[in-house]
Protein backbone atom coordinates (compact mmCIF):
# COMPACT_ATOMS: atom_id res chain seq x y z
CA UNK A 1 0.00 0.00 0.00
CA UNK A 2 2.57 2.33 0.95
CA UNK A 3 4.22 1.90 -2.65
CA UNK A 4 1.19 2.76 -4.28
CA UNK A 5 0.12 5.39 -1.94
CA UNK A 6 4.17 7.47 -3.22
CA UNK A 7 3.03 6.37 -6.70
CA UNK A 8 0.13 8.17 -7.01
CA UNK A 9 1.56 10.81 -5.07
CA UNK A 10 4.46 11.15 -7.59
CA UNK A 11 2.29 10.95 -10.67
CA UNK A 12 -0.14 13.82 -9.00
CA UNK A 13 3.05 15.94 -7.98
CA UNK A 14 4.35 15.44 -11.75
CA UNK A 15 1.22 16.65 -13.42
CA UNK A 16 1.25 19.70 -11.20
CA UNK A 17 4.56 20.51 -11.84
CA UNK A 18 4.28 20.78 -15.35
CA UNK A 19 1.68 23.77 -14.68
CA UNK A 20 4.92 25.56 -13.74
CA UNK A 21 7.32 25.44 -10.91
CA UNK A 22 6.87 25.31 -7.13
CA UNK A 23 7.60 25.08 -3.68
CA UNK A 24 7.62 21.56 -2.09
CA UNK A 25 5.52 23.96 0.63
CA UNK A 26 2.71 24.25 -2.25
CA UNK A 27 3.29 21.11 -3.42
CA UNK A 28 2.61 19.30 -0.38
CA UNK A 29 -0.24 21.70 0.67
CA UNK A 30 -2.04 21.08 -3.27
CA UNK A 31 -1.48 17.09 -2.57
CA UNK A 32 -2.12 17.01 1.26
CA UNK A 33 1.26 15.82 2.19
CA UNK A 34 3.33 16.19 4.59
CA UNK A 35 6.89 17.96 4.21
CA UNK A 36 8.48 14.50 4.97
CA UNK A 37 6.17 12.67 2.66
CA UNK A 38 6.83 15.35 -0.35
CA UNK A 39 10.57 15.17 0.15
CA UNK A 40 10.45 11.06 0.06
CA UNK A 41 8.29 11.64 -3.12
CA UNK A 42 10.12 14.12 -4.87
CA UNK A 43 13.94 12.61 -4.54
CA UNK A 44 12.91 9.82 -7.20
CA UNK A 45 11.38 12.24 -9.76
CA UNK A 46 14.88 14.33 -9.53
CA UNK A 47 16.89 10.99 -9.23
CA UNK A 48 15.40 10.10 -12.62
CA UNK A 49 16.12 13.87 -14.18
CA UNK A 50 11.89 13.92 -14.65
CA UNK A 51 12.38 17.11 -11.96
CA UNK A 52 15.13 19.64 -11.12
CA UNK A 53 15.52 22.28 -8.13
CA UNK A 54 16.12 25.84 -9.28
CA UNK A 55 18.66 27.83 -7.12
CA UNK A 56 17.74 28.85 -3.55
CA UNK A 57 15.54 32.36 -3.98
CA UNK A 58 15.08 34.33 -0.54
CA UNK A 59 11.50 35.23 -0.03
CA UNK A 60 9.87 38.41 0.96
CA UNK A 61 10.27 38.10 4.81
CA UNK A 62 12.77 35.73 7.51
CA UNK A 63 13.11 32.07 6.89
CA UNK A 64 14.89 29.73 4.94
CA UNK A 65 15.21 30.15 0.95
CA UNK A 66 12.72 28.67 -0.90
CA UNK A 67 13.93 26.07 -3.94
CA UNK A 68 11.42 25.55 -6.83
CA UNK A 69 10.77 22.24 -8.69
CA UNK A 70 10.15 22.54 -12.33
CA UNK A 71 10.23 19.83 -14.99
CA UNK A 72 13.20 19.13 -16.78
CA UNK A 73 12.08 20.14 -20.57
CA UNK A 74 14.32 17.32 -21.77
CA UNK A 75 12.18 14.35 -20.22
CA UNK A 76 9.60 14.38 -22.30
CA UNK A 77 7.83 15.36 -25.81
CA UNK A 78 4.58 15.10 -26.80
CA UNK A 79 2.36 15.42 -29.87
CA UNK A 80 -0.63 17.83 -29.79
CA UNK A 81 -3.36 17.24 -32.42
CA UNK A 82 -6.14 19.76 -33.62
CA UNK A 83 -8.66 18.42 -36.33
CA UNK A 84 -10.95 20.59 -37.92
CA UNK A 85 -13.61 19.67 -40.68
CA UNK A 86 -11.02 19.90 -43.45
CA UNK A 87 -7.74 20.03 -41.71
CA UNK A 88 -5.36 18.51 -39.34
CA UNK A 89 -2.94 20.98 -37.10
CA UNK A 90 -0.27 19.34 -35.00
CA UNK A 91 2.64 20.35 -32.56
CA UNK A 92 5.25 18.68 -31.06
CA UNK A 93 6.04 20.49 -27.54
CA UNK A 94 8.72 20.16 -25.31
CA UNK A 95 7.81 18.90 -21.24
CA UNK A 96 7.20 23.31 -20.76
CA UNK A 97 4.85 23.18 -23.74
CA UNK A 98 7.43 24.60 -25.77
CA UNK A 99 6.83 24.14 -29.28
CA UNK A 100 9.49 22.45 -30.78
CA UNK A 101 8.38 21.51 -34.44
CA UNK A 102 4.87 21.91 -36.54
CA UNK A 103 2.94 20.36 -38.97
CA UNK A 104 -0.30 20.61 -41.24
CA UNK A 105 -2.56 18.33 -43.26
CA UNK A 106 -5.50 18.57 -45.60
CA UNK A 107 -7.93 16.02 -44.00
CA UNK A 108 -9.74 15.10 -47.82
CA UNK A 109 -11.20 11.64 -46.11
CA UNK A 110 -12.86 12.02 -42.76
CA UNK A 111 -13.91 8.41 -41.96
CA UNK A 112 -12.13 7.40 -38.11
CA UNK A 113 -9.44 5.27 -39.87
CA UNK A 114 -7.88 7.13 -42.45
CA UNK A 115 -7.89 9.87 -40.13
CA UNK A 116 -6.34 7.41 -37.35
CA UNK A 117 -3.52 6.35 -40.42
CA UNK A 118 -2.97 10.30 -41.13
CA UNK A 119 -2.23 10.73 -37.44
CA UNK A 120 0.08 8.04 -37.16
CA UNK A 121 1.80 9.78 -40.14
CA UNK A 122 2.28 12.93 -39.01
CA UNK A 123 3.36 11.49 -35.51
CA UNK A 124 6.20 9.94 -37.35
CA UNK A 125 7.39 12.54 -39.39
CA UNK A 126 7.50 14.58 -36.18
CA UNK A 127 9.13 12.24 -34.47
CA UNK A 128 12.38 12.19 -37.31
CA UNK A 129 12.74 15.74 -36.97
CA UNK A 130 13.46 15.70 -33.71
CA UNK A 131 15.05 12.48 -33.70
CA UNK A 132 13.06 11.30 -30.56
CA UNK A 133 9.98 9.05 -29.98
CA UNK A 134 7.70 11.30 -28.56
CA UNK A 135 6.30 9.83 -25.26
CA UNK A 136 2.56 10.73 -25.56
CA UNK A 137 -0.31 12.23 -28.05
CA UNK A 138 -3.28 14.41 -27.47
CA UNK A 139 -6.14 15.24 -29.78
CA UNK A 140 -8.11 17.86 -29.88
CA UNK A 141 -11.70 18.25 -32.45
CA UNK A 142 -14.85 19.93 -31.64
CA UNK A 143 -16.99 16.98 -29.92
CA UNK A 144 -18.30 15.12 -26.66
CA UNK A 145 -15.56 12.68 -25.27
CA UNK A 146 -15.84 10.63 -22.71
CA UNK A 147 -13.43 9.71 -20.50
CA UNK A 148 -10.50 11.01 -22.82
CA UNK A 149 -10.94 7.71 -24.87
CA UNK A 150 -14.36 7.97 -26.81
CA UNK A 151 -15.58 10.55 -29.27
CA UNK A 152 -19.69 10.15 -28.79
CA UNK A 153 -20.29 12.55 -31.15
CA UNK A 154 -18.60 14.88 -33.51
CA UNK A 155 -21.13 15.87 -36.22
CA UNK A 156 -18.75 18.11 -38.26
CA UNK A 157 -16.43 14.68 -39.14
CA UNK A 158 -20.03 12.44 -39.09
CA UNK A 159 -18.34 10.37 -36.10
CA UNK A 160 -20.52 8.63 -33.52
CA UNK A 161 -18.97 6.33 -30.77
CA UNK A 162 -15.26 6.38 -32.49
CA UNK A 163 -12.66 5.04 -30.00
CA UNK A 164 -10.52 7.26 -31.41
CA UNK A 165 -7.78 7.18 -28.50
CA UNK A 166 -7.42 3.43 -28.55
CA UNK A 167 -7.35 3.38 -32.50
CA UNK A 168 -4.55 5.80 -32.12
CA UNK A 169 -2.93 4.34 -29.87
CA UNK A 170 -2.85 0.81 -31.53
CA UNK A 171 -0.95 2.73 -34.38
CA UNK A 172 1.55 4.21 -33.14
CA UNK A 173 2.21 2.24 -29.79
CA UNK A 174 1.95 5.83 -27.37
CA UNK A 175 -0.05 6.53 -24.92
CA UNK A 176 -3.19 8.71 -26.43
CA UNK A 177 -5.62 11.04 -25.01
CA UNK A 178 -9.13 12.46 -26.66
CA UNK A 179 -10.46 15.56 -25.23
CA UNK A 180 -13.17 18.42 -27.00
CA UNK A 181 -11.03 21.31 -28.53
CA UNK A 182 -12.43 24.01 -26.47
CA UNK A 183 -11.86 22.50 -22.80
CA UNK A 184 -8.14 21.21 -24.34
CA UNK A 185 -7.40 24.86 -24.98
CA UNK A 186 -8.71 26.52 -21.40
CA UNK A 187 -6.67 23.29 -20.05
CA UNK A 188 -3.46 24.79 -21.16
CA UNK A 189 -4.32 28.54 -20.88
CA UNK A 190 -4.99 27.67 -17.34
CA UNK A 191 -2.01 25.44 -17.16
CA UNK A 192 1.20 28.23 -19.13
CA UNK A 193 -1.09 30.81 -21.14
CA UNK A 194 -3.37 33.89 -20.00
CA UNK A 195 -4.99 32.11 -17.32
CA UNK A 196 -2.13 30.61 -15.45
CA UNK A 197 -2.80 31.95 -11.86
CA UNK A 198 -6.35 32.63 -12.54
CA UNK A 199 -8.77 30.22 -10.85
CA UNK A 200 -11.66 29.95 -11.97
CA UNK A 201 -10.80 30.22 -15.56
CA UNK A 202 -13.39 30.55 -18.57
CA UNK A 203 -12.46 30.44 -22.06
CA UNK A 204 -15.19 30.90 -24.48
CA UNK A 205 -14.68 30.55 -28.52
CA UNK A 206 -16.78 31.55 -31.00
CA UNK A 207 -16.36 30.76 -34.61
CA UNK A 208 -17.30 27.43 -36.31
CA UNK A 209 -19.01 26.20 -33.18
CA UNK A 210 -19.29 27.71 -30.04
CA UNK A 211 -17.85 26.53 -26.81
CA UNK A 212 -16.29 26.97 -23.62
CA UNK A 213 -13.75 25.72 -20.94
CA UNK A 214 -14.42 26.44 -17.07
CA UNK A 215 -10.70 25.59 -15.28
CA UNK A 216 -11.33 24.98 -11.46
CA UNK A 217 -7.87 24.19 -9.58
CA UNK A 218 -6.01 24.09 -12.80
CA UNK A 219 -8.38 21.07 -13.79
CA UNK A 220 -10.79 21.72 -16.55
CA UNK A 221 -14.41 20.19 -15.81
CA UNK A 222 -15.70 18.04 -18.65
CA UNK A 223 -18.53 16.85 -17.10
CA UNK A 224 -20.54 13.61 -16.60
CA UNK A 225 -20.95 13.02 -20.26
CA UNK A 226 -18.29 14.66 -21.56
CA UNK A 227 -20.12 17.94 -22.73
CA UNK A 228 -19.56 20.22 -19.71
CA UNK A 229 -19.60 23.80 -21.14
CA UNK A 230 -21.55 23.14 -24.19
CA UNK A 231 -23.24 26.81 -24.56
CA UNK A 232 -24.00 26.93 -28.28
CA UNK A 233 -27.34 26.23 -28.24
CA UNK A 234 -28.34 28.04 -25.17
CA UNK A 235 -31.18 30.78 -26.23
CA UNK A 236 -30.31 34.72 -26.29
CA UNK A 237 -33.27 35.52 -28.37
CA UNK A 238 -36.17 33.67 -28.55
CA UNK A 239 -37.49 35.75 -31.46
CA UNK A 240 -34.47 35.18 -33.75
CA UNK A 241 -33.74 32.86 -36.08
CA UNK A 242 -33.20 29.06 -36.07
CA UNK A 243 -30.47 26.90 -36.05
CA UNK A 244 -29.26 23.79 -37.96
CA UNK A 245 -31.17 21.57 -35.91
CA UNK A 246 -34.12 24.21 -35.64
CA UNK A 247 -33.53 25.83 -31.82
CA UNK A 248 -35.29 28.96 -32.12
CA UNK A 249 -32.96 32.39 -30.69
CA UNK A 250 -29.89 30.33 -29.88
CA UNK A 251 -26.56 31.45 -29.66
CA UNK A 252 -25.26 29.38 -32.57
CA UNK A 253 -27.89 30.69 -34.43
CA UNK A 254 -26.99 34.22 -34.31
CA UNK A 255 -23.35 34.02 -33.22
CA UNK A 256 -21.73 31.01 -34.94
CA UNK A 257 -19.60 32.00 -38.27
CA UNK A 258 -22.12 30.47 -40.40
CA UNK A 259 -25.31 31.93 -38.99
CA UNK A 260 -23.37 35.29 -39.86
CA UNK A 261 -22.29 34.65 -42.98
CA UNK A 262 -25.81 32.83 -43.95
CA UNK A 263 -27.83 35.98 -42.33
CA UNK A 264 -25.46 38.62 -44.50
CA UNK A 265 -25.92 36.42 -47.53
CA UNK A 266 -29.52 37.25 -46.95
CA UNK A 267 -29.20 40.49 -46.87
CA UNK A 268 -27.10 41.36 -49.91
CA UNK A 269 -28.57 38.49 -52.38
CA UNK A 270 -25.63 36.29 -52.13
CA UNK A 271 -24.33 32.97 -51.25
CA UNK A 272 -23.03 32.76 -47.52
CA UNK A 273 -19.71 31.04 -49.33
CA UNK A 274 -18.86 34.38 -51.49
CA UNK A 275 -18.98 35.78 -47.70
CA UNK A 276 -16.10 35.74 -45.26
CA UNK A 277 -16.45 37.71 -41.77
CA UNK A 278 -13.24 39.83 -42.28
CA UNK A 279 -15.22 40.82 -45.57
CA UNK A 280 -18.22 41.78 -43.71
CA UNK A 281 -16.44 43.86 -41.75
CA UNK A 282 -14.91 46.00 -44.27
CA UNK A 283 -16.33 49.56 -44.01
CA UNK A 284 -18.00 49.51 -47.19
CA UNK A 285 -20.23 46.23 -45.81
CA UNK A 286 -20.52 47.68 -42.81
CA UNK A 287 -22.13 50.98 -43.90
CA UNK A 288 -24.86 48.68 -44.97
CA UNK A 289 -27.68 48.59 -42.10
CA UNK A 290 -28.49 44.80 -42.80
CA UNK A 291 -24.89 44.07 -42.38
CA UNK A 292 -24.94 46.03 -39.28
CA UNK A 293 -27.78 44.66 -37.47
CA UNK A 294 -26.40 40.99 -38.36
CA UNK A 295 -22.85 41.54 -36.61
CA UNK A 296 -24.15 43.97 -34.06
CA UNK A 297 -27.33 40.95 -33.04
CA UNK A 298 -23.99 38.61 -32.93
CA UNK A 299 -22.00 40.60 -30.42
CA UNK A 300 -25.08 40.99 -28.17
CA UNK A 301 -25.43 37.08 -28.13
CA UNK A 302 -22.03 36.92 -27.36
CA UNK A 303 -22.44 39.17 -24.71
CA UNK A 304 -25.30 37.07 -23.43
CA UNK A 305 -23.41 33.90 -23.33
CA UNK A 306 -20.48 35.19 -21.47
CA UNK A 307 -22.54 37.25 -18.83
CA UNK A 308 -24.59 34.64 -18.27
CA UNK A 309 -21.25 32.19 -17.72
CA UNK A 310 -19.72 34.91 -15.57
CA UNK A 311 -23.01 35.23 -13.46
CA UNK A 312 -22.87 30.88 -12.69
CA UNK A 313 -19.14 31.00 -12.25
CA UNK A 314 -17.71 34.34 -11.00
CA UNK A 315 -14.13 33.19 -12.71
CA UNK A 316 -11.22 35.75 -12.77
CA UNK A 317 -10.41 36.12 -15.63
CA UNK A 318 -12.68 35.17 -19.24
CA UNK A 319 -10.56 34.69 -22.37
CA UNK A 320 -12.75 35.02 -25.58
CA UNK A 321 -11.38 33.56 -28.85
CA UNK A 322 -11.79 32.63 -32.52
CA UNK A 323 -12.96 33.68 -35.33
CA UNK A 324 -15.81 35.52 -34.48
CA UNK A 325 -13.51 37.52 -31.66
CA UNK A 326 -12.76 40.40 -34.93
CA UNK A 327 -16.71 40.57 -35.06
CA UNK A 328 -16.67 41.21 -30.75
CA UNK A 329 -13.47 43.73 -31.71
CA UNK A 330 -15.47 45.79 -33.99
CA UNK A 331 -18.68 46.02 -32.02
CA UNK A 332 -17.10 46.03 -28.39
CA UNK A 333 -19.45 48.50 -26.78
CA UNK A 334 -22.16 46.37 -27.38
CA UNK A 335 -20.84 43.54 -26.51
CA UNK A 336 -19.45 44.63 -23.00
CA UNK A 337 -22.49 46.61 -22.53
CA UNK A 338 -24.68 43.09 -22.68
CA UNK A 339 -21.94 41.40 -20.02
CA UNK A 340 -22.47 44.18 -17.61
CA UNK A 341 -26.14 43.95 -17.68
CA UNK A 342 -26.21 40.70 -16.47
CA UNK A 343 -23.97 41.09 -13.70
CA UNK A 344 -25.54 41.23 -10.32
CA UNK A 345 -25.63 44.61 -9.09
CA UNK A 346 -23.06 43.50 -5.79
CA UNK A 347 -20.78 41.72 -7.96
CA UNK A 348 -17.64 43.33 -9.62
CA UNK A 349 -16.36 43.19 -12.60
CA UNK A 350 -15.02 39.81 -14.14
CA UNK A 351 -11.88 41.30 -16.86
CA UNK A 352 -12.79 39.96 -20.30
CA UNK A 353 -10.07 39.58 -23.33
CA UNK A 354 -10.82 39.14 -26.40
CA UNK A 355 -7.67 37.22 -27.81
CA UNK A 356 -7.41 35.21 -31.25
CA UNK A 357 -5.58 32.38 -31.74
CA UNK A 358 -4.30 30.01 -34.63
CA UNK A 359 -5.33 26.41 -34.67
CA UNK A 360 -1.40 25.26 -34.05
CA UNK A 361 -2.05 26.97 -30.01
CA UNK A 362 -5.13 24.53 -30.27
CA UNK A 363 -3.06 21.86 -31.01
CA UNK A 364 -1.16 23.41 -28.02
CA UNK A 365 -3.91 22.64 -25.99
CA UNK A 366 -4.06 19.21 -26.96
CA UNK A 367 -0.16 19.16 -26.09
CA UNK A 368 -0.85 19.96 -22.71
CA UNK A 369 -3.53 16.67 -22.42
CA UNK A 370 -0.81 14.29 -23.54
CA UNK A 371 1.90 16.10 -21.17
CA UNK A 372 -1.10 15.03 -18.12
CA UNK A 373 -0.87 11.43 -19.95
CA UNK A 374 2.64 11.45 -20.15
CA UNK A 375 3.06 12.49 -16.28
CA UNK A 376 0.71 10.17 -15.15
CA UNK A 377 2.92 7.69 -16.78
CA UNK A 378 6.26 8.64 -15.68
CA UNK A 379 5.02 9.24 -12.34
CA UNK A 380 4.86 5.38 -12.09
CA UNK A 381 8.07 4.56 -13.08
Amino acid sequence: MEGAGRSLGARALLSLICAGPMSRAELGRRLGLSAATTTRTVRPLIEASLVEEGPPAQAGGPGRPTRLLAVVPTSATVVGIKLTDDRLYAVLTDALGQVLAGASRPLTVTDPHSVTTLIASVVTRLARRSDRRPDAIGIALGAAVVERRTVVVASFLGWRDVPLADMVGEATSLPCVVANDVRAFAYAESWYGTGHGHDPFALVTFGAGIGCGIAVGGEVVSGARGAAGSVGHLPVAPSGPSCEIGHAGCARALASTAAILRAAAEHLGCEPEELSVERLLSPQLREHPGIDEVLRRAALAAGRVVGSLIAYVDPELVVVSGEGVAVLEAYRETFEEEIAGLRHWTAAPVPVLLRPFEFDEWARGAAALALERWALVAGDR
